[in-house]
């Protein structure tokens, strides 16, 4: 900032005089839309010289194609000649500072043909060299590249970034760094298995980052996240004690190698399970599910997002928030609880279903669930479970199990339901997202529904929205409107 107050004392004197310096018309132009700034810069040249550097805070570089089986290629000259251009004009002294995100992604050209001549990552170490003189840029996102040793080692001239995303990339591990490591903050990996086949041991470059500041890590590839776990957590001598979020796939081996290294992530505080398209069946189905003892596994997360079966695992009482739970047992492709599972989890009574701990239950104020179908029964045990509930959302799977026709719904049936029950009092947002295989739609039906709704805010006068989804009515409330599709 520094920097561009300087520059800003050389700009042009014609700043239209409503007495405001350039430093506030800077002020107010970073608030601005693209569409707006893109206007702004058109009126006149001193309004140009402050608002068109604010023009490329976020920059994307697609010089390269994306061919069958991840082939990657640039299929012109022009192309390369292009983009370097285009990154010698944004490393400008004028428009650098300004720069705060940048990405370098592939792109698909129909009937784009390979040339053999052009490397595709020939611009790459022009970008990377580049980086440095980007003095504010908080985000970085790479995909579909392989960075090299040496590349690898130019990341870390940037000293520290805020986000740094790769997605199907190799990094290539490096044994000894010059300069010190990069200082990420958030760190985010996602690979399929097409690309981590054929690509060995430490692919991702994790010898790169510093352990000592990491906040936020989401590996989705199982692979990858056992090399985080072992190679990284694993060898580091003090744990990463800023770790606050930690996003996994929801894997056996994952879920078997993060257990007892929980006490080297001592300000762990979000632990997320990504859900898979399908549930694996290197997962467990059942309630005989064990892991391996250590003193202190549980972790007192404020925010957990995961299959039932793991929450006795790895959650401690008195701290959860946000609760959003799915299953892994085979009622569905997706994850999908049936109500009765989901009751006998909550409240018990089925001698195939482990009861989660009331204790953890009833601090939370967000719930999020994943459900075949919604009934009384379910609902009812919510009321019972969650004593602080601010915000109920139910997600229900749309024809992904057996039976699944025969489980509609009828949303004044779900509106008598929760005008009868307890729901508790400080609910204050409301979604049922589901299907049914009749039609419900006709002015009858929603001026009744209209008359439960309001009824529904008399009983609870928190309550600012609510929301019943399904393939006839969709019916969306809050304190102004009522929406009908």
């Amino acid at each position: 900032m520094g920097q561009l107050m300087k520059r800003l004392s050389k700009a042009p004197s014609t700043i239209p005089r409503v007495g405001l310096a350039p430093e506030l018309w800077l002020a107010i132009f970073t608030h601005l839309s693209f569409r707006t700034l893109h206007d702004i810069s058109l009126t006149c040249q001193s309004f140009r010289y402050l608002a068109q550097p604010l023009l490329f805070r976020s920059l994307t570089f697609c010089p390269y194609s994306l061919g069958t089986n991840n082939q990657r290629f640039i299929h012109r000259f022009e192309t390369v000649e292009r983009t370097n251009q285009r990154i010698r004009f944004c490393s400008s002294p004028r428009i650098a500072h300004a720069v705060r995100e940048c990405k370098f992604y592939p792109r698909y050209i129909v009937g784009a043909m390979p040339n053999q001549e052009i490397a595709y990552n020939v611009l790459l170490d022009i970008l990377l060299d580049t980086l440095p003189l980007f003095v504010n840029l908080k985000s970085l996102s790479f995909m579909f590249v392989d960075l090299s040793q040496s590349q690898a080692s130019k990341l870390c001239a940037l000293r520290s970034l805020g986000n740094l995303f790769l997605g199907n990339c190799m990094v290539e591990h490096v044994q000894s760094l010059s300069a010190p490591k990069l200082q990420v903050a958030d760190l985010t990996i996602v690979c399929d298995n097409k690309t981590m086949s054929g690509r060995g041991q430490n692919g991702h470059g994790l010898s790169v980052f510093s352990p000592d500041h990491i906040r936020s890590v989401s590996i989705i590839n199982p692979v990858a996240a056992s090399q985080f776990l072992n190679d990284f957590i694993g060898n580091a001598s003090q744990g990463l004690r800023q770790l606050r979020c930690l996003t996994l796939p929801c894997d056996l081996e994952v879920v078997r190698a993060l257990h007892p290294l929980l006490h080297l992530i001592p300000e762990l505080a979000e632990l997320k399970f990504a859900r898979p398209s399908q549930i694996q069946y290197n997962f467990p189905k059942d309630e005989n599910f064990s892991l391996s003892t250590h003193p202190n596994p549980l972790k007192p997360l404020s925010k957990y997002q995961g299959p039932r079966q793991l929450l006795p695992h790895f959650v401690h009482p008195g701290a959860l928030e946000h609760l959003k739970l799915w299953s892994t047992r085979p009622v569905t492709t997706d994850g999908s609880m049936d109500p009765m599972e989901l009751y006998g989890a909550l409240v018990g009574g089925d001698e195939l279903v482990s009861v989660c701990d009331p204790e953890v239950l009833k601090t939370v104020q967000m719930l999020e669930l994943s459900v075949t179908h919604v009934n009384a029964l379910m609902l009812d045990a919510i009321c019972s479970r969650f004593p602080i509930l601010r915000s109920l959302y139910v997600y229900v799977a749309k024809g992904s199990f057996p039976d699944a026709a025969l489980q509609v719904w009828d949303p004044e049936m779900i509106m008598n339901a929760l005008l009868t029950l307890p729901l508790p009092f400080t609910i204050q947002h409301l979604r049922l997202s589901s299907y049914s295989a009749v039609s419900h739609s006709g002015v009858a039906t929603e001026d009744r529904l209209a008359r439960r709704k309001q009824d529904l805010r008399v009983k609870y006068p928190n309550l600012t929205f609510v929301s019943l989804d399904e393939s006839d009515i969709n019916i969306t409330w809050d304190r102004n409107r009522v929406l009908h599709r």
